[in-house]
């Protein structure tokens, strides 16, 4: 068994590391084998009770698709971090490539990835799409012609082909529940540089004119400040907190009823509230219903009912897998091919938008449960009997849009919904999923979750103790006759076909760009050498010693995910502070003893902190454990002026391309499927002694 941790995911070259792994333990045998094969641990999880989940997260029980994007690209584009390369994807190619990514930047890789239809790009288009759609209806075409026909010409653009284009700069962003700002935004002093225009301690050059992109375009002037508005929902006084324009206090687990679950772990757990919600503090469910009714009483006046069009990737488990066969790359906008929507470049699909009904259809289980169904990957079924025990187990809504269908007014009824729907929650609806499987696969499965045909677990069942999940085709292991998870064990077992172009397990893969990169098979490839890309990043002021090293973050040491670093208790465990974790032999280069002030920085920021000198440190790497917030115990640098940064302070996005492959097999995109990392882990940062008086 190879147990992975999110660290994986934070190499530039996190798609090679997860090949090997997976060739490793496909050679040996040992995939979907309880005991072996490949699990995965710490950011990484996913929802359990995921069929319903979706269908009220997404809201797609009333509209579909959902409008969704891969957050790394769309902070790269945002934050500008593209702007400040000082090299390309061509000087990854392999010697052997045919030169497709000469004289490109990994920001043209990205703006092709969006035009080709491989990976979501929002905001779409350089006009509103409420726009489009109106300007269609009036020349008589409908949505899509019209959008193909301003893309061929020339007066329409995708947005990623401008992201500073002040029309495509995100103007509005709530944070729920996530330290964006100080914890989570890999490249965090570009956050504060261009999307939220407050101090910064970016010390890069941009890009010099002869490696800018040659797709997207550049602005002599890059922006500062996108945001209009930033508001933040937490029950913590975070970074993004202390930079928002608004915060809004919710309660914490202890204060609401809800669900928790994951797919590493085999129960379903509720939440309940030991007392109220103090104060102003709301639910996140009351935070965001009572936004909901605000909206729609605004929108009664500003908006009304509209015609939208949503861009949409093509999509795993479809027939999207197909468009674009034998993995070759054909850009319609090198005029290689044409646009055709849902082949050669993302579907544009209409959706009509009631937007003052959005409150009451948030209330309310819509109707496309019953009509189109519930969809997990590749197979659909219709959970009639689950739809109509949710309308007597919550009641139903009388009047208005939702008249008749059944209520999720309250907290409770959403979790209710959310287990009625899943077959990993509901016996009746594993059996039925299951079965549609056995129709696309010829080979028997609904027999994996009969023994439990009768369950419906109840959020009431999950209050009396936590609940063990139903085998259900919403994931590939089997916990039939009490066994514990273990991925791929219905693959393997019952041979049902793996999600790939054959329905097999691959080890070679002939994408052009997989093919550029001589990522064909799995190999192994060594971390960026940032020395060499980026140049020497010390800055020898005055002959003061400095130490270059590999900076890493890995999870916190003194804290865990109830309990944050902050906590009084937790700072108790260890120093207190901000730290960096280096070797004898470093501190001894630069003249630091355990426990002196340091600043650590790069050409991405800089952080100021005290030295932990440990043996178990090897020459060369430091530690700095992550979400340490910068607000907490952080002097202001010498290097900045400013207070000395966080864990992201010294790291930023590069994006791989073959992150951002799509329309082949596997390679398509999926909520929370496939798609460009944020990695951090191949980053250098200079180190040295600084004044031990500092000034908070």
């Amino acid at each position: 068994m190879i147990a992975m941790g999110a660290g994986t995911n934070h190499w530039y070259h996190s798609d090679q590391i997860y090949r090997t792994f997976y060739t490793l333990i496909m050679l040996c045998g040992c995939q979907g084998v309880n005991g072996g094969g490949w699990a995965h641990y710490v950011g990484q999880e996913k929802v359990r009770p995921l069929a319903g989940w979706q269908q009220v997260a997404f809201a797609l029980d009333w509209q579909r698709p959902p409008r969704q994007m891969a957050g790394t690209s769309f902070f790269y584009l945002h934050t500008d971090q593209w702007r400040y390369e000082a090299f390309g994807p061509a000087e990854l190619a392999s010697p052997l490539g045919k030169g497709l990514f000469e004289g490109q930047t990994f920001a043209d890789c990205v703006a092709k990835a969006a035009r080709l239809g491989w990976t979501p790009s929002h905001p779409a288009f350089g006009r509103n799409p409420l726009d489009l759609s109106h300007e269609s209806e009036r020349l008589g075409l409908t949505v899509a012609d019209y959008i193909v026909r301003e893309l061929a010409e020339g007066r329409l653009k995708f947005a990623a082909d401008d992201p500073d284009d002040p029309a495509n700069w995100p103007r509005v962003l709530t944070v729920w529940r996530a330290n964006l700002l100080g914890s989570s935004g890999k490249g965090m002093e570009y956050f504060m540089r261009h999307l939220v225009g407050a101090d910064d301690a970016v010390r890069a050059s941009e890009t010099p004119e002869r490696l800018r992109p040659a797709e997207v375009s550049w602005h002599a002037d890059a922006p500062r400040g996108k945001l209009d508005l930033l508001t933040a929902i937490d029950f913590r006084m975070t970074s993004t907190c202390t930079y928002a324009d608004v915060v809004l206090p919710a309660a914490t687990w202890y204060e609401k009823h809800d669900l928790s679950s994951t797919d590493m772990h085999p129960f379903v757990h509720s939440f309940n509230p030991a007392i109220a919600p103090p104060w102003e503090t709301r639910t996140d469910f009351d935070v965001f219903t009572g936004i909901a009714r605000e909206f729609s009483r605004l929108a009664e006046v500003h908006l009304g009912k509209r015609t939208d069009v949503v861009a949409v990737p093509l999509l795993h488990d479809t027939p999207d897998e197909l468009a674009q066969p034998g993995g070759a790359v054909r850009d319609w906008a090198a005029r290689e091919c044409d646009p055709v929507p849902g082949v050669t470049m993302p579907k544009l699909v209409t959706i009509e938008r009631d937007y003052p009904a959005v409150a009451q259809r948030m209330a309310a289980l819509g109707p496309l449960v019953e009509t189109l169904g519930t969809s997990v990957k590749g197979i659909t079924w219709k959970p009639t009997e689950a739809v109509g025990y949710l309308g007597r187990a919550n009641g139903t809504v009388r009047g208005g849009v939702a008249d008749g269908r059944p209520s999720l007014a309250r907290d409770i009824h959403l979790a209710e919904a959310i287990l009625a729907l899943s077959g990993t929650t509901n016996g009746e609806v594993a059996v039925a999923a299951w079965r549609e499987l056995e129709k696309r696969t010829g080979v028997p499965l609904a027999d994996l979750a009969a023994e439990r045909a009768g369950d419906k677990i109840t959020f009431a069942d999950t209050q009396v103790q936590p609940r063990a999940v139903i085998t259900s085709p919403e994931w590939s292991g089997s916990e039939t006759g009490g066994r514990r998870y273990s991925p791929f064990t219905v693959n393997v077992e019952r041979k049902k076909p793996w999600h790939t172009l054959t329905g097999r397990m691959h080890f070679f893969v002939d994408h052009d760009w997989m093919l550029e990169l001589g990522e064909a098979l799995p190999g192994y490839r060594p971390p960026l050498d940032y020395r060499r890309h980026l140049g020497d990043q010390g800055l020898a002021e005055g002959g003061r010693p400095e130490v270059t090293v590999r900076y890493l973050t890995p999870h916190s040491k003194w804290s865990i995910h109830s309990e944050y670093q902050d906590n009084l208790h937790m700072l108790r465990l260890f120093r207190g502070g901000p730290v960096i974790w280096m070797s004898p032999q470093d501190a001894e280069a630069i003249g630091v003893a355990d426990n002196d002030w340091i600043e650590a920085f790069n050409r991405n920021g800089v952080v100021a902190c005290r030295a932990v000198v440990s043996h178990r440190m090897p020459k060369g790497t430091v530690y700095m454990y992550h979400a340490k917030d910068r607000h907490l115990m952080t002097p202001k640098a010498e290097i900045s002026g400013w207070h000395g940064g966080g864990d992201n302070s010294l790291t930023r996005v590069t994006i791989k391309p073959s992150h951002l492959i799509g329309g082949y097999g596997q390679f398509s995109y999926a909520f929370n499927y496939y798609g460009p990392t944020g990695n951090q882990r191949d980053e250098i940062a200079v180190i040295r002694r600084r004044a031990q008086e500092v000034e908070f």
